[in-house]
Formats: structure tokens, sequence, C-alpha cells
């Protein structure tokens, strides 16, 4: 396997088109040292790189997709920075020369994550929100002080305790809830603690406990207007109020819908997530030997020492249980990622029309790579092509008709809905989004880009 054979045995990898943009709360999770016990004044005077950076080094050679224009020699790299540059970050030292190699890629979406502040970076890209309360939304109706329930998050406290869209809390603890604040008020309470509501359903007075505790938020919303179907794709995520991720939820929303001929699915302001989500959701609306989108992705070649590629395309090799339904789909500037393969996986099947204004433009995917040090290494390597092999890569996905008005966008996604006659004829941008230069980027976006100071950052 070459002098780098070693790095690819048990190294774990997650590959997946990841969010458009990654924030980090930064905060050490323990004192910040190294595994390397080099001192700082030998390792920045003899220019050493650590285990961990010459491990980053071989990743980046082998997987980043710009690394013969962007990637040069290890010693480029190593012994930049001033010791104290990030400590207002609680980045440590041992650490530096990494974020400012991954810096220097022209890419706001490869960067490095040290261990310190990993985990928390790690389960947001794989999860929803997790929240902990009852896990339940409600209304008041008109100026009464009648309270109904609207929404049970699926597996979360209440929903496990039993409460039902269409209650009416008529009580909590006991006390009648005379104004929102005492509802909300009432209804606050913490992991572990139990709130005993009081409502009525169907006529009859029932007294329902709720444990708070912790759940997973839903990603997926269902509403109606004038009777059609909108079903609001929140983002794509393996672990999700429903067991089975994003995926779960939009099947079970498609099957509630069942009976309608058409469905509005809106993608606005989603930014993305996993790519085995989004992959499997379109082929639910798809043929049998309907192809969904190829992804030309790097992989190691350590018998030559170079970059090698894979292409491949998914082909649904069943009928999607919803393929006969006529889809409309609501897009944006911020629908981005795996958002823009579920449209043109369909689109370029079905020829579904599109409504809103250009997408975002990300055609790239990144894998994730838990180093030796249990950091993370965050990798452009995937390249989205239809089956003409064309890209939307930094032009985006053009609407048939463009319409940056939300509600207005709405109004005409219902229109094509209830006419089911308009077959799509817009493609791909031809203007570049300008969502790919660093410093077009917003900072928190691109830490290891904008934590560098001034001096230290590439102009791209």
């Amino acid at each position: 396997m070459g002098k780098f054979g070693h790095l690819f045995k048990n190294i774990p990898a997650f590959r997946t088109l990841i969010y458009t943009a990654l924030t980090l709360p930064f905060f050490c999770l323990t004192a910040c040292t190294s595994e390397d016990t080099t001192s700082s004044w030998d390792y920045r005077t003899e220019s050493r790189a650590t285990r961990e950076f010459m491990h980053n080094y071989e990743l980046l050679y082998y997987y980043y997709k710009d690394a013969k224009e962007y990637l040069g020699d290890p010693e480029d790299y190593i012994g930049k920075i001033k010791d104290d540059a990030l400590s207002q970050y609680n980045i440590p030292w041992d650490y530096y020369d990494l974020y400012y190699m991954y810096s220097q890629m022209n890419d706001p979406f490869t960067q490095y994550v040290d261990p310190f502040h990993s985990s928390s970076l790690l389960i947001s890209l794989n999860s929803s929100e997790e929240k902990m309360d009852a896990g339940f939304e409600w209304e008041k109706q008109g100026t009464s002080n009648k309270y109904f329930i609207t929404n049970v998050v699926k597996n979360s406290p209440a929903d496990k305790a039993g409460l039902k869209v269409g209650d009416q809390i008529t009580a909590i603890e006991g006390i009648e809830p005379t104004s929102e604040y005492i509802f909300n008020k009432l209804s606050t309470g913490v992991k572990d603690e139990t709130i005993t509501y009081t409502v009525l359903r169907d006529s009859q007075a029932l007294t329902i406990p709720i444990t708070l505790g912790p759940y997973y938020t839903s990603t997926v919303e269902l509403t109606y207007k004038d009777s059609i179907p909108i079903i609001k794709i929140l983002e794509f995520t393996a672990h999700t109020s429903n067991n089975s991720g994003t995926y779960g939820e939009f099947t079970n929303y498609l099957r509630e819908t069942e009976k309608y001929k058409s469905t509005i699915i809106d993608l606005r302001d989603n930014g993305g997530g996993d790519g085995d989500q989004c992959f499997s959701m379109s082929q639910l609306l798809l043929s049998r030997g309907d192809s969904t989108v190829g992804v030309i992705s790097t992989k190691p070649d350590t018998i030559r020492e170079k970059q090698a590629y894979d292409t491949t395309f998914r082909i649904n090799n069943f009928d999607g249980f919803a393929k006969d339904r006529y889809y409309v789909f609501l897009v944006n500037n911020q629908s981005a990622s795996c958002s823009e393969i579920f449209v043109q996986s369909v689109v370029m099947n079905k020829k579904y029309p599109v409504v809103g204004t250009t997408t975002y433009g990300k055609g790239i995917g990144q894998a994730t790579f838990i180093t030796p040090s249990y950091s993370l290494a965050i990798i452009t390597g995937m390249k989205v092509v239809d089956k003409n092999f064309k890209s939307y890569h930094k032009y985006g996905i053009v609407p048939d008709f463009i319409i940056s008005d939300e509600e207005q966008a709405l109004n005409k996604a219902v229109q094509l809905a209830k006419e089911m006659s308009y077959a799509r004829t817009a493609g791909y941008g031809t203007t570049n989004t300008g969502h790919f230069a660093k410093v077009a980027t917003e900072p928190d976006t691109v830490p290891g880009f904008y934590y560098l100071p001034e001096e230290y950052r590439k102009k791209f």
C-alpha cells in the first residue's frame, strides 16, 4: 500500500454532504494539553511535525480535491504562527500548525477541529437539535383563555405520556392558566421533573403527568394551503424525533398524504445535511430505473502514492411508493447541498416545476474523519453531477418561476400544484453565486480561517 498505507487502517470516516455552514461553540472540555509531550520550545525551534500533523497532511494529500493546487510541503505550515496567536479561542498551541494548514486550502468547508471542540460538532452533524422540555406546541384560541395543543413531537416526553394534537389544556398542576405568561411559567421545569396537565379531549377530562427529559426535534413539518399538502424539510439528519431520521419523518408524511394528487415540497433555508438521507428520500418520488445523482469522490492510490477518483451513480432499483404524485419544489438562495441534490434528483427525471430563487450552488461534499487525537478532519473530496455529468456547483439550480417574496412564491406553488400540468424548462445558473471565496464567507462559518490573525490569512 505504499509508504502511507498505515494511514488507512482502522480510520473511522463519515462520507456525507454536510451543512453549508458550520458554527463551533469554542470552549475547553478538559485541560488544553496534547498527546505530544514535546515542549513548546523544542517543537518550534526544531520544526518537528507531530504524528497528528502528518496524519492530517496525508489525509489532505489523498482526499482534498484541490490538493495539487493548494497543498504544499509539510514544512510550509510548521511553526508559522506565534504561540499565543489563538489562545483567546482556547486552542492549544500544538494544534496551531494544523489550523494553519487547513486554512490555506481554497475551500470554506475543509477545516480542522481539535479534540477539545470536536465532540459537540460531531453530534450536531448527525443529529437534529436536542431539547429538554415536554415536547409540544400550543396556541391560545382568540382572546379566550383556551389553550390547544397544535403539535406533539414524536418520541418526546409529551408523546410518550399520551398528549395529543387537539387536546385543550384546562389546568397545569391543578392551576388554570389565565394568561400565556402563567401557562409558560407553570410548564417550565428541569430534567426528570414531572408536570401534570389536565386536558379536555372529546368532552372528557384527562389527567396526564409528563416527566421532562431530552429529546430530538423534528426536521419535517406538514401543513396545508387550499387543500394542498406542504411538506417542509428543515434539514437532513440521521438522528431526529424519528428513529429513521429525516427519511422516516418524510416517509410518514408522504403516507399520511397519499390520497392527494399533488404536493409541495418546501426546501427554503435548508442548508443540507446527511447525504444518505436525501438520496434515499428522493428515491421515494422516482420510478424504477431513474438515476438520482452521480458522486465523483477522491480516494487514495497508495501504491502509486497519488490521488485517485471513483464515480458512483445511484439508480432506483424499485418504484418509489410516492412516484405517481405531482410535486412542486420551493427553494431559495439558502437551499444548499442535500436540498439541491434532492431537487436535482427528482426534476432531472420528472420535470416538476421549481419556484423561488436560485439555490446556493453547493455541488461538493465532505468526508469527515476522526483522527488519532480524536480531532475531526473535514475534507472536501466529492463533487455532485447529474446523469449527464453536468454540475450546478457555484451556479445553483434556477427556478422555473423566480419569485423572491416568500408568500407570493408559495401562492404560485399552490397554483401549479392545483393545475398539475407545468413541465420544468429551467436548468442551472450561469452566474457564479460567490459563496466559495473565503473572503466572502461569514467569519463564524469558517473557524480555521477566521481565527487566524490577519497576517496569517491567505487571500483567495
